[in-house]
């Protein structure tokens, strides 16, 4: 049944990883010759040293760009020196106690210290060039030994992904290689094939062998109801030994662990992602080339070519203040420059015209403009400032919702679960439970808010248009103060103040506020009936005081009412 298993799994893998190489493979290896050039080996072997990786680069604008880009998301989207995520409870829980919001707020806290501790953040350097360069980007989320969490780069080139129905990636392939050691540390030896523990006897220990993890979707026909141990759970999890087409472990995650993102997509079904670097190449490859014979024509103009006569051969200095003698009778026999013309400047601003191109395809003007201070810049005042960085968000926009819908919703919920069930969260309120079925109570999942920086940032642009409005709106409300009723007030304070950053916590539920004005309103009434009454009584006094009904009815207003 195994070796069924695994013969199905390969087959698949081996049909999807000929489709990406016929068309993927090719395009990446290109890609990094120029923007990643430390990894320019996905369709090609190469060995250590510099010959061979960095020949094809003259110009390191792309290489920066990339960088830029890639450290600019790590510092505004998932920044390691503050919080950049928090749960909370699902919107039907909210209705009840505090309970479920602060052991959630704890979770957050607690989930942001473990990410710290782990090497989530060296993993993600590298894993925000990848999804720069290469468009695609997957990470691997596990239990760790030495901290909680685990995380680990997938190569380009080195695995397969499937989508389902409804575009999201649920089965990924990876190929990658052990030794023999490593695979007895991984798997035990007992786990291994027959004959990889023969091959492995003796010297066989430093052997590398090809194995492939498969992780895809469980039907539910494939599960034993009441079963929660790793070959029942929803994500399978496959590791096969390449080599000899047998299955080393089945077993299962409850989370993928696998999390792919893509910058963007192709207009065409293919699952794999489009980049910036694609929409750059052209100019890279242009400025590059441009590059190198500005350097040659640089040095053409620094030494020379000249045109020696044959009566002075061996007889001419071409060191700084060197003599060299010829025949003034001779106006042919003085040696001279030769094919070292070239307008270099026009070079350069051509240059620097495709550098501009490829810094705007990396955002890199968007992201110095956040790490800048506004008021350092003389030239422009903030409110231009401000404008121009607008312009540059409202572009980042969709990368940056991808970037949370496709990662840090994903990422976050297999962190969560990993670590609740690890304990670390401790006992979840009761508030939290929900029926799971088979007279069982389970976690309900919690929503998930970013809070980094470029998301406060980006809700900043919502601030900054109600304001605008209520600028435009200010003097037209006073003439005509029913044009107001166009909005909802309180949904403009309470979204304000949260693309403020506010806290949530701060603000009373919709509920509670409602009660509020009714009491205000209960009390405002109350005072005009007694001033009433006081106004009625003055006026009757000379007539024996105000009558019986009207105080009756002062009375009754000021009588508190149930709630």
């Amino acid at each position: 049944m195994a070796d069924l298993l695994a013969n199905e799994q390969l087959n698949k893998y081996e049909s999807a990883r000929s489709k990406r190489s016929a068309v993927f493979d090719s395009d990446w290896q290109t890609i990094s010759q120029y923007f990643l050039p430390q990894e320019s080996d996905i369709n090609v072997t190469k060995t250590e040293g510099i010959t061979g990786w960095t020949d094809r680069i003259f110009d390191t604008t792309a290489i920066q760009a990339a960088q830029t880009m890639a450290a600019g998301q790590r510092n505004w989207l998932t920044p390691s020196s503050e919080p950049w995520a928090q749960f909370e409870p699902p919107e039907s829980m909210r209705t009840g106690g505090d309970d479920a919001a602060i052991w959630l707020g704890k979770a957050s806290d607690i989930t942001m210290q473990e990410l710290a501790r782990s090497n989530f953040y060296s993993v993600m350097n590298i894993a925000y060039l990848h999804v720069g360069i290469f468009g695609t980007d997957c990470i691997f989320c596990e239990e760790g030994k030495a901290a909680a969490l685990n995380f680990r780069n997938t190569k380009v080139g080195t695995y397969t992904i499937e989508e389902n129905d409804e575009g999201v990636v649920d089965t990924v392939r990876r190929e990658f290689k052990l030794t023999g050691r490593q695979a007895i540390q991984m798997f035990g030896e007992d786990a291994l094939p027959d004959k990889m523990r023969t091959a492995i006897k003796g010297k066989g220990q430093d052997r590398s062998f090809d194995f492939v993890h498969c992780v895809f979707p469980r039907e539910d026909s494939q599960r034993l109801p009441n079963r929660e141990d790793g070959a029942n759970k929803p994500i399978a999890s496959v590791y096969i030994s390449k080599d000899f087409r047998e299955c080393v472990s089945v077993s299962g995650y409850d989370e993928m662990p696998y999390l792919v993102s893509r910058f963007a997509k192709w207009g065409t079904d293919s699952p794999w992602g489009y980049s910036p670097a694609y929409l750059a190449l052209p100019d890279v490859r242009q400025v590059n080339y441009i590059t190198e014979y500005l350097d040659s024509l640089a040095e053409l103009h620094a030494v020379p070519r000249v045109i020696v006569p044959s009566n002075l051969e061996g007889d001419v200095d071409l060191r700084a203040g060197g003599i060299t003698t010829w025949d003034s009778n001779d106006p042919n026999g003085k040696p001279m420059e030769w094919a070292s013309v070239g307008d270099y400047k026009l070079g350069m601003e051509l240059v620097n015209s495709k550098k501009e191109m490829i810094n705007d395809a990396f955002f890199v003007n968007m992201f110095k403009m956040l790490a800048s201070d506004p008021l350092l810049d003389k030239r422009m005042t903030a409110y231009e400032i401000s404008q121009r960085l607008a312009e540059k968000l409202e572009q980042f926009t969709p990368v940056f919702d991808r970037r949370v819908t496709e990662f840090l919703n994903p990422l976050l919920r297999r962190v969560f679960g990993i670590l609740y069930r690890a304990g670390k969260f401790g006992t979840p309120p009761d508030s939290l439970l929900v029926d799971s079925g088979n007279n069982k109570r389970g976690l309900a999942l919690p929503e998930i808010t970013i809070t980094s920086r470029i998301s406060l940032a980006l809700k900043a642009l919502q601030n900054r248009g109600i304001e605008q409005t209520f600028q435009f709106l200010q003097q037209l409300i006073a003439v005509k103060p029913e044009v107001a009723d166009n909005f909802d007030m309180d949904k403009i304070v309470r979204d304000y103040s949260r693309n403020a950053g506010m806290s949530a916590e701060l603000l009373r539920d919709m509920r509670s506020m409602m009660i509020l004005r009714q009491q205000r309103i209960k009390l405002q009434q109350q005072q005009q009936a007694l001033q009433a009454a006081e106004q009625l009584g003055k006026a009757s006094k000379g007539l024996g005081g105000a009558p019986d009904f009207v105080q009756d009815a002062a009375k009754n207003a000021m009588q508190p009412q149930p709630q």
